[in-house]
């Protein structure tokens, strides 16, 4: 491909990459105004909703206030009397027509208001809600019932309380429709040229709407509203798709249920229309995005003409100095650019054969410094890590200046371990380090480091090691601001990596050393129980050979030199042992298991006793933590020394095993055994036991024994297998 082509390949990707995420921000926000538009609706839905059911709640109310105000008068039988408080009420019932009925338990009217009533011929009693009210003792409201004359009508009843049942009758109202409350409600809906409202009943019936030919009928998706009205559930989005006057059409509904009453509340527009808008935006970016890509490519194309020309002709004279071909002069005359580079490739060509030799030096030089300069920063050190922390600090605290400081040892003064942001926030120190005393803020730090251009606003907390403050972390800004909880949070979380790291750090330097300093205290201890005490045995034996043999009593020189003979062989056994075990270590390479099995079979060959490794499962499970495995050798090395040395066993097994997350590992022999409790203090193999003890429990196990007389002895010891799994890459030492 030619480099023409190449670089508006290159354009190209670039444009629509820089162009890409605009148009999935786009989109995004068009999504995101669309939800908004449903939420809209929605919200005007249920307030509305909200509203109507305030105005039947307090029709509703209104009868229920009749039905307690004639409830004595009707149990005096005073019928004159609940003719007047109905005739006096009537008017000013908003909601129900001034229409008044009273009827009795069994359904039958009592009294009306007015005395011809547009009930006509109906009788209450046969509606469904009034017989409920009558029923429960509840209010009621009905779906479309048809009255004097065809009129539709809504019925609205209230129970009249009895002494001894809930309601000896009811109160009842009627809303003739259409209605010029409930067309309000709706009419305020109607959004757009398409837009339309309307309040349905729980059958689907249409009870009022800005479409007049809809009313009274069960044209507004009948089933499917009925059964959000029966769930009390509000809903908003597209419908499924409807006949309209140009053929199939979607329309956008919000719907909300009514709670006084089994209706429903819903709105509706044209699909186009409401997100017309929205679609008309998404259109003109994806138009913009393309005449933007369109004209990029042309300016580039023609731009890419001018310049591969002369590229073509450094090309040329670029292979003729590779073929080694440095006697021609490259021919390029330009101001620009390029005529820069043709000069500097004829200054190469003059210079070439008296740089070579410099340049391959520096060449190999360069790349010495770059591996050793790769080697020292794959290294993760203490102050890696708090560079780290102090740059994540400026970004999530949205500070100017981030620092990290660190106690020395008088624990009064302290120095910047690392620093992010401005590089004049800081002073270089060192600085005094106190806490400061207020008992609002006990544990924070006046921090004198950053300089006062910084300290506008700053928040500084303590590096916080087992009650000890081993040093500060301090983020500053320049403008006055007050830190959220949650970014004090953060930056006290900050803290608390930023103490690990150091405590960490500390922590590697103190187990190294420790690690050594046991090694040799254990190399000491087995050349002091063994080599130590066989050698003072043969000192003695020696004496005596040399008495015995003074004395002229040859045959028990003898027998003293196969004494001496029988030590020399248990000291070599002894410090062929102590060389295996040294040279026994385990690491990322060689894990445990591998490490055992080779072990046991040289210890098996060394020592005479037929030692058997046992690790159920998959020893894949067996895989623990470096310092764990070093522990667990050495703590199995131990007891097959006690095997070898004190057990006169024939056979041993090495045990591993692991249940409901517990791991066990034991040294089992066939030997004569012993009673651990009657060990008398510095004899063996109290110390051995002791060192077992010690290394099971730092690494948080338990240690047991059990023994008894010539049935064998076995060594158990038991870790909770959260504890064995750590990550941690560096090698077993000691």
């Amino acid at each position: 491909m030619s480099l023409r082509r190449r670089i508006m390949l290159l354009v190209t990707i670039g444009l629509i990459v820089a162009t890409a995420p605009l148009g999935v921000m786009g989109i995004g926000m068009l999504r995101a105004a669309t939800d908004r538009v449903l939420a809209e609706r929605l919200v005007m839905a249920r307030a509305t909703a909200d509203h109507l059911n305030e105005r039947l709640t307090q029709g509703v109310r209104q009868l229920d206030q009749v039905g307690r105000r004639i409830a004595p008068l009707w149990a005096a039988g005073d019928l004159d009397a609940v003719r007047e408080v109905f005739a006096t009420t009537a008017p000013s019932l908003e909601l129900l027509s001034s229409d008044l009925f009273l009827i009795d338990r069994a359904g039958r009217v009592v009294v009306r208001e007015p005395a011809v009533h547009p009930l006509g011929s109906l009788s209450p009693g046969s509606v469904d809600s009034v017989r409920q009210t009558l029923a429960s003792g509840r209010p009621g409201v009905s779906r479309l019932v048809r009255i004097s004359g065809g009129t539709p009508a809504i019925i609205v009843t209230a129970p009249m309380p009895g002494e001894t049942t809930a309601a000896v009758g009811a109160v009842g109202g009627v809303i003739l429709l259409p209605s010029p409350v409930l067309q309000s409600f709706v009419e305020r809906l109607a959004v757009g040229e398409t837009g339309h409202a309307a309040i349905v009943s729980d059958d689907g019936t249409v009870l009022a709407s800005t479409d007049p030919d809809e009313l009274y009928t069960r044209n507004e998706h009948p089933e499917f509203l009925a059964s959000l009205i029966a769930q009390r559930q509000a809903r908003v989005g597209s419908t499924a798709e409807v006949s309209g006057p140009g053929g199939e059409e979607h329309h956008v509904m919000a719907f909300a249920p009514l709670a006084a009453a089994p209706w429903g509340l819903t709105m509706g527009q044209d699909e186009a229309e409401t997100f017309g808008p929205i679609r008309r935006l998404r259109d003109g970016v994806i138009l913009f995005d393309l005449a933007v890509l369109v004209a990029a490519l042309l300016f580039a194309w023609l731009d890419t003409g001018m310049v591969a020309a002369p590229l073509r002709v450094l090309k040329e004279a670029a292979e003729r100095i590779a073929g080694g071909d440095l006697g021609q002069q490259i021919a390029v005359r330009r101001s620009d650019e390029i005529g820069a580079l043709a000069t500097s490739f004829e200054t190469m060509r003059v210079q070439l054969l008296a740089s070579l030799e410099e340049i391959q030096r520096r060449a190999h030089a360069a790349q010495s410094l770059y591996e050793v300069g790769k080697d020292v920063l794959s290294q993760q050190d203490r102050e890696a890590v708090l560079r780290s922390i102090v740059e994540r600090t400026v970004a999530l605290v949205g500070a100017d200046v981030a620092v990290v400081c660190l106690v020395d040892d008088s624990g009064k003064t302290a120095r910047v371990s690392a620093a992010a942001g401005a590089a004049d926030a800081v002073h270089p120190g060192p600085h005094p380090f106190a806490l400061r005393g207020e008992e609002d803020a006990p544990s924070c730090l006046d921090c004198s480091i950053l300089r006062d251009p910084y300290r506008a606003a700053h928040l500084t907390t303590p590096l916080m090691v087992g009650g000890r403050t081993v040093g500060a972390l301090c983020a500053g800004t320049r403008e006055a601001r007050a830190f959220t909880a949650e970014e004090r949070d953060v930056l006290s979380g900050l803290a608390n990596l930023a103490a690990i790291a150091v405590e960490n750090a500390r922590l590697q330097e103190r187990v190294q050393s420790l690690a050594v300093l046991e090694e040799r205290e254990r190399i000491a201890r087995e050349i002091h129980d063994s080599v130590g005490q066989v050698l003072g045995y043969v000192n003695t034996k020696a004496q005596a050979v040399k008495v015995l043999l003074d004395a002229g009593k040859g045959a028990e020189a003898q027998a003293q030199l196969a004494q001496l003979e029988q030590a020399a062989r248990e000291v070599y056994a002894d410090l062929r042992e102590a060389i295996l075990g040294l040279r026994t270590e385990t690491g990322p390479e060689r894990r445990l298991i591998p490490v055992l099995h080779d072990y046991i079979r040289r210890f098996s060959e060394l020592s005479g006793v037929t030692t058997e490794l046992v690790a159920e499962g998959d020893p894949a499970r067996y895989i623990f933590s470096p310092i764990a495995e070093l522990h667990l050798l050495r703590i199995i090395q131990e007891a097959l020394t006690n095997v070898r040395k004190h057990a006169m066993a024939g056979r041993a097994w090495v045990r591993l095993a692991e249940q409901d997350g517990t791991v066990t590992i034991s040294v089992r022999d066939n030997g004569l055994g012993f009673d651990p409790e009657r060990l008398q203090s510095g004899a063996w193999p109290r110390f051995g036991l002791q060192t077992m003890r010690e290394r099971a429990e730092a690494i948080g196990g338990t240690f047991a024994i059990r023994s008894g007389g010539g049935s064998g002895t076995e060594v158990v010891v038991r870790l909770p297998l959260g504890q064995l799994r750590v990550t941690d890459a560096r090698p077993a030492g000691g």
